[in-house]
């Protein structure tokens, strides 16, 4: 080996090449005896060099074998790899650098490259997991069971120890009720947007600043601002949203400026997001100043101060990804390849997808921060400082869902992602009103079905790092969770199967939760919301005997004494069977001033008129008669009032235009003392709500 050295320094000394010091075999000898694991492990991986069992053994993050070649790997010292290559020619070894580079640049700009000496791209772990998982599914979808059971395996000896270390990663590589009134200096109270969360806003078709309203216009793909005062409207602005070939879903108006949330893509895997910013300041003449795309189909946004956080799903084509074509298999945003650091790959991530997040600062247009976990989320919390996302476990030798979903917890402060960690729990949740954060613990409602396949409904509660910390379980045999809502230290939830129990579960102490009531009345409440201090309002439907849906259902609860909770008022809305809030909270509005609410209903009583349900609902049909206006049909606006004396008082009920009227569309703003009625794609009227007569209409 001595002499092997000796005779190549030699020829080297007679080559007319100039060789830096650090490719001298004594240099890299002795910076290979400086090397870190790390290092070692990041220069085994290179394309360049050959793999070193021993390095590969220290790695420990990766155990994964690759089954399908049957080649045996050549092991070199990287001394006499190194010795070779000069000797063969330094010229040689500069000119296969400049080929790697061309094919390099030819794999469509890539942003993240694997400079292996690079600090900033010292790792690809989590490349090669989300890469190794996407193979394994392309494979499942080829020959099935037997991947599966591969997979499993590989989940057994490998994924154990990847939930702490992907949060080790994500820290180390990335970047180190309630309806609301709003109010802006002079301008008038009004109402906001029905959100989840206080604090945490939410985009929709319809927002208003208090002086104008901004509407999304579906039916002519403009975007129109609205100047409103004293229930007087006029047309201002307008904004082509379809000239550039985008889809609107979503707006959020934040002082001077007007965020629109879209997408843009006909076909599965090239759908992408994208968030455009204008400047509004003239709200006659609105002017982008920019747009920002990431990956994937928009699934949802929240909007914290002047940042706003969008999550969309990006599936990819398995056939079309390479291992080292880093945007073929890792999402991108705002034209960049994520890095490796930005990657989280929980356990069990056996799908084709990544959820996108991103975080931007209105006032500046740029990209905070950015993340992506391989995995779906069936839903989305978000508290006021950390992101939840609620998956459901599907088997995928059965062909149907697990028992059981897991939560993914990602912090966000100003801007800045930190992946947290994961948990799981059994069953599955109806919506983000069956989970909340409050005090460092997390509690949450599910149904689920225990070994014997029974069907129940339990209560888990998880501490800040997502360990079971309490449960209550095997309530209401049968049922399943129709809506819930959490108010400080006590857990409200609704179950049905045939009648309505509403539950309410004492909180304060978060290791010991017990059940302090339960209510049993007909129908079901399938939204809540807190009214006052010690109530709590339910609309959801009246139902017969059998379960079967009928009309529409508000009900009052006193709720100020958790164990004695009472219906204290009930008002059925006989000519309506549907509520847009019951679909999409945002299309509820809540006056905290006077404490009136309205939403959109459906007349649809044509069905009452057919023989057969005569015949065969005799009972109910000749109750039913009594209380119906047969002549209703189509949506109506509808807006409610509760006094503790006079109960529910039906304070306005407004026929929407013919042509365009939509029970999903319409929306309800109150702004002074006048309400806006919001009918996307047909027209803005306002309504003095002294006596809820029409005082002005804008087409």
């Amino acid at each position: 080996m001595e002499n092997r050295d000796n005779i190549i320094e030699e020829q080297l000394k007679n080559s007319v090449e100039n060789i830096p010091d650090s490719l001298k075999p004594n240099n890299i000898e002795q910076r290979l005896l400086q090397m870190t694991q790390e290092e070692r492990f990041s220069r085994s991986m290179s394309v360049d060099i050959p793999d070193d069992n021993e390095t590969k053994r220290l790695a420990k993050s990766d155990k994964s074998k690759d089954k399908k070649s049957g080649k045996k790997k050549v092991i070199i010292p990287m001394a006499i790899a190194a010795s070779v290559l000069l000797a063969a020619g330094v010229g040689a070894y500069f000119m296969f650098n400049s080929a790697s580079s061309k094919s390099s640049d030819s794999t469509q700009g890539l942003a993240v490259t694997e400079d292996e000496n690079s600090e900033e791209n010292n790792s690809t772990e989590n490349y090669k997991k989300a890469y190794r998982r996407l193979k394994a599914y392309k494979e499942y979808s080829e020959r099935q069971i037997d991947v599966i059971e591969e997979y499993e395996v590989m989940e057994e000896s490998d994924m154990a120890a990847e939930s702490t270390e992907a949060a080790r990663q994500y820290s180390n590589n990335a970047k180190s009720g309630d309806a609301e009134l709003g109010t802006t200096g002079t301008t008038p109270s009004f109402t906001d947007t029905n959100v989840r969360t206080e604090g945490v806003g939410e985009a929709d078709i319809a927002k208003t600043d208090g002086k104008y309203i901004y509407v999304y216009d579906d039916f002519t793909e403009h975007l129109n601002i609205y100047s409103v005062e004293d229930g007087k409207i006029e047309k201002v602005g307008t904004i082509n949203v379809l000239k550039d070939g985008e889809q609107f879903d979503e707006m959020y108006i934040y002082e001077d400026r007007l965020v629109l949330i879209g997408k843009i893509g006909s076909y599965y895997y090239d759908k992408e997001t994208t968030v455009t910013v204008y400047d509004i300041s003239d709200r006659t003449d609105p002017k982008m100043e920019k747009k920002i795309v990431q990956s994937g189909d928009y699934m949802s946004s929240r909007m914290v101060g002047n940042v706003v956080y969008t999550f969309s799903q990006k599936s990819f084509e398995l056939d079309e990804i390479k291992k080292r074509k880093y945007e073929s298999y890792v999402p991108e945003v705002d034209g960049e390849v994520l890095e490796n650091g930005q990657i989280i790959v929980p356990d069990k991530s056996f799908c084709d997808s990544y959820m996108v997040a991103t975080s931007i600062n209105v006032d500046s247009v740029e990209v905070i921060d950015k993340m992506a976990m391989l995995g779906g989320a069936d839903s989305f919390y978000v508290s006021s400082n950390n992101i939840y996302f609620i998956d459901r476990y599907y088997d995928w030798k059965r062909y149907t869902y697990e028992d059981s979903s897991s939560i993914t917890k990602i912090s966000y402060d100003e801007g800045d992602f930190k992946y947290v960690g994961k948990g799981t729990f059994p069953g599955y949740i109806i919506n983000d009103y069956s989970i909340d954060e409050y005090d460092g613990y997390l509690r949450l409602v599910s149904t689920y079905r225990d070994e014997d396949y029974t069907q129940y409904n339990g209560l888990f509660v998880f501490n800040d790092d997502l360990e079971q910390v309490s449960v209550i379980k095997k309530l209401a045999e049968g049922e399943t969770i129709r809506s819930a809502r959490f108010t400080g230290e006590t857990a409200y939830f609704v179950t049905f199967r045939n009648t309505d129990p509403l539950f309410a579960v004492d909180l304060s102490d978060p290791e010991n939760p017990k059940v302090t009531d339960y209510l049993k009345i007909p129908g079901f409440s399938a939204y809540l919301h807190p009214y006052g201090d010690d109530k709590l309002l339910g609309i959801g439907y009246d139902t017969d005997e059998s379960g079967i849906t009928n009309s529409i259902k508000l009900s009052m609860f006193d709720i100020s004494d958790p164990y004695d909770i009472e219906e204290i008022e009930t008002k059925v809305l006989y000519d309506y069977s549907q509520a847009s809030v019951l679909q999409d909270r945002r299309a509820f509005m809540f006056n905290p001033e006077d404490g009136t609410f309205g939403f959109s209903t459906m007349a649809d009583l044509r069905y009452l008129e057919d023989d057969w349900y005569k015949e065969y609902y005799e009972e109910e049909y000749d109750e039913l008669i009594e209380h119906v206006d047969l002549d209703k049909d189509g949506v109506y606006y509808t807006v409610f009032d509760y006094d503790d004396d006079k109960g529910f008082e039906n304070l306005m009920e407004e026929h929407l235009d013919e042509m365009y009227g939509n029970l999903m569309s319409t929306r309800g703003i109150v702004i002074g003392d006048y309400i806006y009625v919001v009918e996307s794609g047909s027209k803005v009227t306002s309504y003095d709500t002294d006596n809820y007569k029409l005082f002005d209409e804008c087409n």
